[in-house]
């Protein structure tokens, strides 16, 4: 009877650790699907052109079972979560609007910057239609007379 305990107790330990190591594994890939989703996102959908350099640093359990992953995108910290019943990364609305109003600022910039480089070319023109109306005018004499 104590053999046949033993082998009970045995059976019970090895099926408990089994189940532990498929959880874990689960739990891992879960774990890794995250980060990857997040490191996709920022680095195509969320920032495309400017996510060099992403960073996915942890990725951690969160309420209603959600992943809260937790990265570096460019130098700056970024969170988001994952839902892995729809394999889905959300960095939540307003990262996004941060980010908008941070190109909106680029954009602006480079709209003053290509003002000031029209302007730069429309007097270079100016000057070249006065040459050539200068040169014109001394041509026009000499081939007239």
């Amino acid at each position: 009877m104590s053999n046949m305990k033993k082998m009970r107790n045995l059976v019970m330990a090895a099926a408990l650790g089994a189940a532990l190591a498929l959880t874990g594994c689960s739990t891992a890939a879960v774990k890794q699907r995250a980060k990857e989703a997040a490191a996709k996102h920022w680095t195509d959908k969320a920032y495309p052109g400017k996510g060099y350099d992403v960073q996915v640093m942890s990725a951690e359990k969160a309420d209603g079972g959600l992943w809260k992953v937790t990265g570096v995108v460019d130098g700056e910290k970024r969170e988001g979560t994952y839902n892995p019943e729809t394999d889905s990364f959300s960095e939540g609305f307003y990262p996004m609007a941060k980010e908008k109003s941070r190109r909106i600022a680029e954009l602006e910039e480079e709209v003053k910057y290509l003002k000031d480089k029209v302007e730069d070319l429309e007097r270079q023109n100016y000057k070249l239609k006065v040459k050539l109306g200068i040169d014109d005018k001394k041509s026009l004499p000499s081939s007239g007379e």
